[in-house]
């Protein structure tokens, strides 16, 4: 007597490897979606890193001075524009994200966020005395951090988490963003012939 499989059984048979193949294309389609995720969020976090590194790198040695209670300039108190601690950093940049001219710019960890601010120099503010308006521009260059600081090293090897009315020779940023860590390091560029002296002497030779 000869051995058969009946309709049912077929069906049976079918329906299974139907489900099978279903789940199995289902964790393919799955795994290639996690593959794509993370490959998307390096290539954005990479693409933040070069624009924040470009900007830090671009700080430029502005000098400012300070102004008494009835804003009369305070006779050889100029200093460079830099004011950052561990959670933010503001400077001048000459080459910012949104503008083609110098801009200040500030940096600040909030929340579990990296915080961009950006606004012309010589627009709305008074660049004697640089402040944000109302009219800067806010973006956001990373989110769901876990950490987020700043420090610097100043010229002559001082690590600092807080520095003023001087330029870091190095900003080094430290993240933490799904479990991992990440730590960057910016050089600022600066001009060989821009020394303190020589900025000192042209702002006062008059």
């Amino acid at each position: 007597m000869k051995k058969a499989f009946t309709i049912v059984e077929m069906l049976v048979a079918v329906v299974l490897l139907t489900l099978l193949i279903g789940v199995a294309l289902f964790s393919f389609r799955m795994q290639l979606i996690t593959i794509h995720k993370t490959k998307l969020s390096s290539i954005n976090r990479a693409i933040s890193y070069t624009q924040l590194r470009s900007v830090i790198a671009s700080m430029k040695y502005y000098a400012v001075q300070e102004y008494d209670i009835v804003q009369r300039v305070i006779p050889y108190s100029w200093h460079y524009f830099f004011d950052a601690d561990a959670k933010k950093m503001k400077f001048i940049t000459i080459n910012p994200l949104f503008n083609d001219t110098d801009a200040l710019v500030q940096l600040t960890c909030k929340d579990d966020k990296l915080i961009y601010e950006e606004e012309p120099l010589y627009g709305n503010m008074d660049f004697l005395q640089p402040d944000f308006s109302e009219k800067k521009k806010v973006f956001i260059l990373m989110k769901d951090l876990q950490k987020c600081s700043f420090s610097y090293k100043t010229r002559d090897a001082k690590q600092l988490n807080s520095l003023k009315k001087d330029l870091p020779h190095l900003v080094e940023i430290n993240l933490q963003q799904n479990n991992k860590k990440y730590t960057f390091y910016t050089k600022v560029q600066t001009d060989a012939n821009t020394t303190k002296f020589s900025i000192e002497a042209s702002l006062y030779d008059y």
